[in-house]
């Protein structure tokens, strides 16, 4: 009925514009975009304002309005609208449409019962990402369940004799302490992003596992050979050695 067409477009607009708002701020913006789909389905021709829609009309070539004289004793005019072709007849009959999405409510609160019950930790833990139900269909997601102490930056360098390494600026990976943060959003700088990750303890082993690509990227640098990039790299070494001639800091034996 009208009531559940309008919650369901309700639900659709706001995760979309919920996905679009982090999507802004250039957080997550490719997940963001990939989330936004889900709820495409739940907006129908009507949910579009009408300046949309008609610009969809006539970009698939349905014919638009058209006025027409009315003629007769009132001598007025009238809209003579093109009517498409009759809708087809579902294939389910209501009454076993509703006994399919209450099956299928009743089995998504059925799995969600020990993700909800990790949620409020009812079993004296909480685990992150995790699955408990062998096809995987419900499941909990915890990105950062602990925040570290400390914050290490994982530095990537290169060297044309072995001795002397310059770094390499990413466009938004921090690096350089005197250079503002980039402004992304909507773009995801996925390398960028996923680099950080290796600041994690234990270093090597996120090195060694997920984060194992950095190693094709390197090798990928090394056959490149751009030397532009090489001198561009050396010229800021040498003005951040000037900028912090005398400052001294600590570095963690681990990377």
């Amino acid at each position: 009925g009208r009531a559940g067409r309008n919650l369901r477009r309700i639900g659709g607009w706001t995760q979309a514009l919920f996905m679009i708002n982090i999507a802004a701020s250039g957080n997550y913006s490719f997940l963001n975009h990939l989330t936004i789909l889900p709820a495409l389905a739940c907006l129908d021709d009507g949910a579009y304002p009408r300046w949309v829609r008609r610009i969809v009309a006539g970009r698939n070539g349905t014919p638009p309005q058209v006025a027409a004289d009315g003629g007769g004793k009132t001598g007025g005019s009238a809209a003579v609208g093109v009517r498409g072709p009759p809708a087809r007849r579902l294939l389910l009959s209501r009454p076993l449409r509703r006994a399919v999405d209450a099956a299928f409510l009743l089995l998504i609160a059925r799995l969600s019962v020990p993700v909800v019950k990790n949620l409020l930790q009812l079993d004296g833990g909480q685990a992150m990402n995790a699955s408990y139900d062998p096809l995987k269909l419900v499941n909990t997601y915890g990105a950062f369940g602990s925040v570290g102490e400390r914050r290490y930056e994982p530095i990537v360098s290169v060297s044309t004799d072995g001795d002397t390494w310059h770094e390499i600026e990413f466009p938004c990976k921090p690096g350089d302490v005197r250079r503002r943060p980039c402004f992304c959003a909507p773009y995801h700088y996925r390398a960028d992003w996923n680099i950080w990750f290796i600041g994690f303890k234990p270093h090597q082993q996120m090195l060694q596992q997920r984060e194992s690509w950095l190693y094709s990227l390197l090798i990928k640098m090394l056959q490149t050979g751009d030397k532009d990039a090489t001198e561009e790299a050396e010229r800021r070494e040498r003005g951040r050695r000037k900028a912090l001639a005398g400052a001294s800091g600590a570095i963690d034996p681990a990377l």
